[in-house]
């Protein structure tokens, strides 16, 4: 079964003066609990299809289709609502709210459910306890090195229960130590909870070890 399906997907950025082709004829299946990196220099559309894909953007022309649901013509609320159930989001600088402790920042995509604060303050702590961070419940961001923001940040994709998660150059940020951390946390999500991933980086090495490398290259599928 699958994921996420791509079909015909087209994106183009207008201008009075100029039009840029950043996807051209995309064609993608990912299959549930496939862990999938996307690679490409920089400028081939990569971050462009990942925000198709986690319906932060729309193309221009083409279908979307995710868990088996057309992502068609949908209010804001209800495209809201159905990312916020499927979707988890892993992004290069983390995305954390500087004002916010670590507990109150994994807590955020909770706040927008039917949920009473007893039970997101017990998920926020399951979850934290998972990436090991159970002992900053109350720490800043400030107060964290960068692998415990990324994994801050991956606790909070994952506190939704999410089938997907999409990480956007997840350790780009990292020295190589706490780069392998997170990669070891991401495979340790999609193999022992069959999490579907969907990963952009330009790390040769860490892609190998993912499932399948799919490759980019002027907005063009080229593998």
């Amino acid at each position: 079964m699958n994921a996420i399906e791509l079909k015909e997907i087209n994106k183009i950025y207008r201008t009075d003066e100029i039009e840029t082709l950043a996807l051209e004829n995309v064609n993608l299946t990912i299959e549930k609990g496939e862990f999938v990196s996307v690679m490409g220099p920089s400028g081939c559309g990569k971050s462009t299809l990942l925000n198709i894909v986690g319906l932060l953007d729309e193309p221009t022309s083409g279908s979307v289709i995710i868990d088996n649901t057309t992502i068609g013509k949908m209010s804001d609320s209800k495209l809201a609502a159905f990312r916020n159930s499927k979707l988890g989001f892993v992004f290069q600088s983390f995305h954390l709210i500087n004002s916010l402790n670590v507990l109150d920042n994994v807590e955020l995509p909770l706040i927008y459910r039917s949920m009473s604060a007893s039970e997101r303050q017990r998920r926020v702590r399951e979850v934290l306890e998972r990436v090991g961070l159970s002992h900053r419940l109350r720490h800043m961001p400030s107060q964290l090195s960068g692998g415990q923001c990324q994994r801050v940040a991956i606790a909070r994709a994952i506190v939704g229960n999410p089938e997907i998660i999409l990480a956007d150059e997840p350790t780009g940020n990292l020295d190589s130590k706490m780069g392998a951390e997170v990669m070891d946390l991401l495979h340790s999500l999609n193999k022992e909870d069959g999490r579907t991933i969907m990963m952009v980086t330009h790390n040769e090495q860490q892609a190998r070890q993912t499932d399948r490398i799919i490759r980019f290259f002027d907005g063009r599928q080229v593998q």
